[in-house]
Parts: structure tokens; sequence; C-alpha cells
């Protein structure tokens, strides 16, 4: 294979072909998401996948590993499209040592890999290595033979990696570098290997973790020491294709291309806007990746920097007048590009186009509601006559309205404004600080709490899934006032209420999304109500509505008093009744809504059930009712509820779902319906699904970016909610003085009559726009055999302009209309243009409302034949109309 012919799926192939080839194991990708490293946010590096084996190398499942990580790193946005180094998605080689080989092996692969399997000429490489590794300079030139002139003693801030730490593994590093040749060179005279310029492009990076940086400022030697080197396969492939920057290799060039023509026929692109195109294909590749793991766009963490992406790149074509969807598009060509790779793509396609859509959709909304914000806080920069818009006020921008502070920049510098930037990142800061004030950790501030032993001995086992009631031994309890325990609905909110600790107990404690079980507790033969139960550390707390003070219980709870429990079983079974129904709910959404449909929360009561789950937008009213059908089916089928004990890892390697961040110990309950759903669950179920009876969706609905909401009944409450609706619509009907049956018909005849009203109140109230518009045409001057109309329209909002200048397109085979209104503090002008002049003549509104603009000091912008200027220079009317027939004119003569 020749130089020239790589493709990046190649490039990948031939590493770990390579490798294994040299008896490492390939480990597939992880996640983006690092597994239980809550240190990161995303995966970075290839390492970090095998962390663990760096820190505890003993058993290991292998010792030698290669690898193609997917990574994603936003250190430095600003950066992104401008330079052959920056990216936010990237994909990194790599081969790792955990105790078995060292530098030479690491070193003498490397080479071997780029000039015998690669073909790359020996001339155009160089390497690195740390300033005081004579050991590393020794491999590379008395034994690979790299010229000493072609080897770069470099210092710690290049060539020395780690510790993350104060303390921690570390060690120095070599890098291979490619020269690109003098004329992408900085053309200083220090210009050579590690210059930051882009003539030597450092593509791989040789890590020798040998040591460990103790507390005393010690570098101590490793009895094992270990390798991690990554290799960023986009500088590699511009490498290998020939190309002139990432930008145009395989990876990128189908993107790049596919935004290119989105562009108008003939527009010219500078290098700015080229810079521009580059950073839109990167963040498109990072949201296709990141949406398909199913980290979704919101306001904080992951999801935060995936809508910051998102909303960066609109930004950007936004300025070139792109204001509508586009990077959903994108995702097309993207899984195009990687899918032979990454055949997941494939499955989540639609999925992920869908979610991507519904994001911009939702930012352009934004966008209008923040946008007449914006224009009070250039009103109140004008009157103070500020030339910069103060970083309080933009950050509020970005705070309500979602605004990234890229878009306030272009659209301040629009209005001849900028933005202060750092106080913008200072307000930033600030909220950060107060949401870290506001946060709590589980432990902390809490007082410590104080029981009375009765005995030591077992405690806290529960035995609810094999009996409701029996006898239990008090360990431990605590007298409390009823006033200080919130809102449990007390018969007599004053007294006391008694936590006791049994050895065993067949109360299920709220845990797992699943309420309480109620019931009664019998002591020293008096029955009370057990208010609430719940967990506290690892014991189970039943909360007990209380007739005594302390003397009274001291004397009650001997040592070893027994007592008697009764689960309420209705209650029981209404609970189980929706936890059932909320197994086989997930089971429908993944079904019919899609795969990616995970569950984000639930609430499982007696009454009702509730569930969140992942998805980007809402479910429509067909796909509820097929869900509610697909439940209720299951129930017919009186589907077996069983349950089983298995290893954790045994379980979810079959497939068998866990709920994410959920802890859960090595030995799990799993439950599984029929052959319809296999979760982890600790809740109670019913034996049989038929026991559900009946399920209905009550409401489905959005809780936050990415999270809808479900709320069902089951049982009893399905059927109460059956009669309440049959009860509304006979007192409809009543109402209408129409029968139950002729309601909707009835409804919707008024309905209609209403529309009827409103449409006759808005004929009325255009007749008088449409007698001023056909004033404005009797009025209209000619210019070179064009119709040129232009005057004010006494209209409520700008629809109603737009909509005139569609008749006057509608009435005028050739001309050219500019309507203008007075709107909210601020003149409106529509510009119309009829199609035979776009058409034949080039003429175009938005042509015009680029030379009319200046003349008022406004913006604006749209297509060739409907085109919108807006500015706060009221009196600019007048200007408008006595320049326009000179403009129509010289764009004419062009």
């Amino acid at each position: 294979m020749t130089h020239d012919t790589w493709t990046a799926h190649e490039i990948r192939r031939a590493f770990i072909d390579f490798f294994v080839a040299r008896a490492h194991t390939e480990v597939p990708s992880a996640p983006l998401v690092p597994r239980g490293d809550p240190t990161l946010l995303f995966t970075s590096a290839g390492m970090v996948q095998f962390k663990e084996l760096y820190l505890h190398p003993l058993n290991l499942p292998y010792t030698r590993a290669a690898s193609v990580q997917k990574c994603l790193r936003a250190g430095d946005l600003e950066s992104v499209g401008k330079t052959l180094r920056h990216h936010t998605f990237f994909e990194m080689l790599g081969n790792f040592s955990f105790g078995d080989y060292f530098k030479r092996e690491a070193i003498e692969w490397a080479w071997e890999f780029v000039i015998h399997r690669l073909h790359l000429p020996q001339d155009k490489l160089s390497v690195s290595v740390f300033e005081d590794d004579d050991e590393a300079f020794g491999i590379w030139n008395g034994e690979i033979r790299v010229p000493a002139s072609r080897i770069v003693r470099l210092g710690r801030r290049d060539n020395f990696w780690g510790p993350v730490g104060k303390t921690g593994i570390c060690g120095p590093c070599s890098e291979i570098y490619y020269d690109s040749g003098p004329e992408r060179g900085c053309g200083k005279p220090g210009c050579t290997t590690g210059c930051d310029c882009d003539r030597y492009i450092e593509f791989w990076n040789l890590v020798f973790p040998q040591f460990f940086l103790d507390e005393n400022g010690t570098y101590r030697p490793l009895e094992k020491p270990g390798i991690d080197t990554g290799l960023g396969l986009e500088r590699l492939a511009m490498i290998l294709q020939g190309v002139e920057d990432n930008f145009h290799t395989d990876l990128f060039h189908p993107v790049v291309e596919a935004l290119l023509d989105m562009f108008p026929e003939g527009m010219r692109i500078s290098h700015e806007d080229r810079m521009g195109i580059n950073m839109v294909a990167d963040h498109a590749r990072a949201l296709t990746f990141t949406v398909a793991e199913g980290i979704y766009p919101s306001n904080e963490g992951r999801g935060y920097l995936v809508r910051r992406l998102l909303r960066r790149a609109l930004t950007k074509f936004y300025s070139y007048g792109i204001a509508e969807p586009f990077l959903y598009r994108l995702v097309d060509v993207v899984v195009n590009t990687m899918k032979i790779d990454y055949p997941e793509l494939e499955e989540r396609r639609d999925d992920v186009a869908a979610i991507v859509r519904g994001e911009e959709e939702s930012f352009f909304r934004t966008l209008e509601d923040g946008k007449a914000r914006f224009v009070s806080i250039v009103r109140e920069a004008g009157e103070a006559n500020a030339a910069v818009i103060d970083g309080e006020r933009a950050f509020l921008l970005h705070d309500t309205y979602g605004f990234p502070l890229e878009l306030t920049k272009t659209l301040a510098a629009a209005e001849g404004l900028t933005v202060d930037e750092d106080g913008f990142e200072a307000a930033m800061e600030e909220q950060r600080r107060r949401a870290h004030e506001g946060s709590s950790f589980a432990g902390e501030g809490q007082e410590m709490i104080s029981m009375n032993v009765l005995a030591e001995g077992e405690s806290s086992r529960f035995v609810g899934y094999e009996r409701l009631g029996g006898e239990a031994i008090v360990r431990s309890w605590r007298l409390i006032e009823r006033s200080s325990l919130g809102d449990v609905e007390w018969s007599d909110p004053e007294g006391y209420a008694l936590e006791l600790i049994l050895d065993e107990t067949p109360f299920y404690a709220t845990s797992g999304g699943q309420v309480a079980d109620g019931g009664w507790i019998e002591i020293a033969g008096r029955r009370l109500r057990i208010m609430d139960v719940f967990k506290r550390g690892g014991e189970i707390v039943h909360l007990v509505e209380s007739p005594w003070r302390e003397e009274d219980v001291r004397h009650k709870l001997t040592n070893n008093q027994g007592v008697r429990l009764q689960v309420e079983d209705e209650r029981r079974l209404a609970v189980a009744r929706n936890h059932t129904a909320t197994h086989l709910l997930h089971a429908a959404l993944r079904e019919i809504v899609g795969r990616h449909v995970a569950q984000a929360g639930s609430l499982v009561g007696g009454e009702r059930l509730r569930f969140d789950f992942n998805h980007y937008q809402g479910v429509e009213h067909d796909a509820l009712r097929r869900i509610e059908d697909r439940v209720n089916g299951w129930i017919r089928d009186c589907l077996e509820v069983r349950t089983e004990s298995m290893n954790y890892q045994d379980a979810v390697d079959a497939g068998v779902i866990a709920l994410f961040g959920e802890k859960y110990g090595k030995e799990v309950r799993v439950v599984r319906i029929g052959d319809v759903s296999a979760e982890l669950c600790g809740g109670t179920h019913l034996s049989n699904t038929g026991q559900i009876g009946l399920f209905l969706i009550a409401s489905e609905g959005g809780v936050a970016a990415g999270v809808r909401r479900i709320e069902a009944l089951t049982g009893t409450g399905a059927i109460a909610n059956v009669r309440e609706l049959a009860d509304r619509n006979e007192e409809l009907a009543a109402i209408l003085k129409v029968s139950r049956g002729e309601t909707n018909a009835r409804a919707r005849a008024l309905v209609a009559e209403l529309d009827e009203l409103r449409r006759e109140l808005k004929r009325a109230e255009s007749g008088e726009a449409a007698q001023e518009l056909d004033r404005i045409i009797s009025s209209a001057v000619p210019v070179d055999g064009i119709l040129v109309a232009y005057g004010r329209l006494t209209v409520k909002d700008i629809g109603a302009l737009r909509n005139q200048a569609d008749v006057f397109r509608g009435k005028v085979k050739t001309g050219i209309a500019v309507l203008s209104a007075e709107l909210n503090e601020k003149l409106q002008f529509v510009i119309a243009v009829s199609d035979d002049l776009v058409e034949t003549r080039g003429i175009g509104a938005d042509a015009l409302v680029r030379e009319l603009g200046p003349v008022v000091g406004g913006g604006g912008g749209g297509k060739k034949h409907l085109a919108q200027l807006g500015t706060r220079d009221l009196g600019g009317e007048r200007k408008v109309f006595e320049v326009l027939p000179g403009i129509v004119k010289k764009i004419i003569s062009r």
C-alpha cells in the first residue's frame, strides 16, 4: 500500500493488526462517558479505561492492550477549526503495557509501524525526548539510528506526564513529529521540532509511566513501569492522505462539503468563513457521537457541553443568514462516514437526527424570545452612551434565554457594540459559586441521631417478599415530637412519634422510586399506625404514631420486647400493580419510541405511577395509544412475574436493564416479566400481569431538557378514572343540550362558529391595510420598467406586514415594494420582489436590505423574494423612501 492511499478505516485496522500480532489484546473503545470515574466529564484519552490496571496491576485480564478510543475534549473551544491541533471529538490509537514491556519495545514498535507499515519517509520524521531521559535518547539514537540532529530534548512542560494530583504515577514521554515543509512554518530562526507552528506535526506520544511522586517530592521508581501511547488518527490521516489539514481528510471532508452546499450559490467563502465551517464540521461529529450515547443537551454537566457545542455551531451559521435547523442533516453524513467502524451509529441514526433537530428548533424559539431583551439592552446602552454591553447583561441573556456568549458578541457587533467578556465570566463564576454553596452531600450537616438500644443482634432484615405480617423484636427506639416531622398526616399534629428499628420487618421502606408500605404495629396489646417506613444508613426505620410519652415507652418496651406487625395488603397490592406496570411501560416505550429510552426516575405509589425517561421530544398521541394498547395486551396475556438473585455482572451481560447511576452490590435481584422485561429491581411486584387489570396513561409531558414524564393509572384507580371521564361527558352533554354521543360534534360546531367570527373581525381589520396597499401601488414610481412602491401601512404586527407584502407580489407582476410600520417602538420594513425580477434580473430583497440597512443604521435579512429590515431610527422612513429608487437603479445596472 502506497503512502497516499490510506483511508481512516485502513489506518485503524493496520494499527490494531500490527499490535495484535505482537501479543496485544484488542480492546474496544470505551464510551465517551467514563465508567466509574467521577473525576472526568468525558473520556479524553485512550488510557482512561485502563487507569485501574495501572493503579492495581494484580490479576490483570491482560498485560498488553491496543485500542482505538473515542475521545472528547472541550478545553479550548475557541481554537477549534482554526488550527491543526484542536478538535472536540477525535480518535486516539494507543498501545499499552501494564508492567510488561517498557521503553525499548515501545520505541522500536512505534518506529517499525510508521516506517515499515505506513511507509512514512524517514527524512520527514524527528523525535523529542524529556531533557533528562538519556535512556530514551540512547534507544532512539543508538538502536533506532535516528540522527542526534533530529532528536530534540524538551522540558517538563512538553515532555513529562503527570501526576494528575500532587502525588501519583508519572513519567517522561517521547513524541514523533512529521515535517510538513517550511511553507507551513512560522519562519522564525529557531523553528524546529517542538515549535508551536504547523510545520512540525506531533502525531504520536509515547508516555513512560515509571515513577511515583510521593508527598516529599521524591520520584520513586515503579517496580513495574508501564507504557501508554496516543496516536492522533486525524493528524495521521492528514499526513498519509497528503492533504493540507485535518478537515480535508476523509474523516471530515464529506461533512465540510455538506456544509458548503448550504451556502448560497456563487457566495465567496473567505478564510474566516472556512474556519467557521471547520468548527461546525467538528461540532457535528461531536454531537452525533455524544447524542448516540444518550448524552442529551441540557443545562448542566455533560449535557451542558453538548448544548453549548450545538449552539456555537448554530450561532456561527446564523451570522451567515442561516436561521433554521441544519445540523440534523449532518447526522446522516457523519454516520455514513463513520459507521464502518462504529456500527452503533447506524442503529441510532434517526433518533440522533431527531434529537438534534428538536434542540435546534428549541434554540431558535429561545432566540426569538431573547432578541426582544437584547434590543432593550442595546437601547439602554445607547441611552447611557455606552459602547460596551456589560457582563451581567450578557450573562442574563445566557442564563435566561440560552444565548451563547458568541451570539451576543455577533449581535452586539452588528449594533456597533462590544461585550464585557471578563464581566460575563465573573457572573458565570458567581453562579457556579452559589450553586456550590447551595448543594450538599449526603451526611453533611445532619445531626447525629442517638437511638435507645434494647438488644444487640441482626436488624432490619426485610422479609416482605415472603409475608405481610408476623412478629419481630425491637432492637432500638427513640421518641420525637410530631411537629418536627414536616408534612406527615397525623391524626393529631400534637404529641409524639416513635421511631423503631426491628430485627426483621415485612414493611417495604421507601426506595427505588417505590413508596413505603402502610399498616400497623401492636405494642403491649395496643395497635398503632405506622405512618412511614424509610432507610437511614443500613437500617429500616418505622415511624409510628405514639400515644405515649418517653417514660411510658421505656416501660412498654422491655428488653426483647416482641411486637406484631401487619402490612396493609390492599395498599401493597395497589403499589405492586403500579410497579409491575412501570416495568411494562418501560418495555413498551423502548419498543415503540426507541431503544434509546432509559429510565431517568420514577415514583410508584398506590394511587398512580410516574415514569421519567430520556427522550428528546413529546411522545405523539398515536404512540401513547399504541403504548397503552401494548401494556394492556401484556396484561391480558397474564404473563408470569418471576424474581431471582444473580451476580451483578452476569445479569448485565445477560441483557438485564440496570438503572444508570444506581449502585448495586455483587448479588442483585432480577425481576422478569415473561419474555417482555428483565430489570434489576428491589421493589414489590405481582405474580402475574393479569392482576394489574387495566392500564391507562393519564398524562405525558416534559420535566427537563431531554427528559419526559408519563403518569399512569392501574386497577381500581384506572376504573375510577374511566368513571370520572364518563361523568364529565354526561355533564358536558347536559350543558350543550345534546346526547352523550353528540358532544364532540356540537363542540366542534361551536368552535367553527367562533373561528368564523374571528375571521370576520380580522377581515374588517385587514380591509384598512388593503386599501392603504392599493393607494401605495397606485402612487408607485417606474424605475427602468420596474414598478417601485413604498409607503406605511397600519398593521398590528410584523406578520400582517408580511401578509401585505405577499398581497403585493400577487397583484404586481413586475415590481418592488418597501412597506413600513412602527411596531413596538421600532420601525420595521418588509421588502418584496416579484418572482420575474428574482429569476431573470437577479434582483433580491435580501440585497436591498443590505443596501438600505446602513441608511437607517438597522439590520435584517431574508430571502430573495421577501426580506425584513428593522431600525430604532423612527425617523428613518423618509430616508429609505428617498433613496429607494436610486438604489434600485444601482442594483439593476450592476
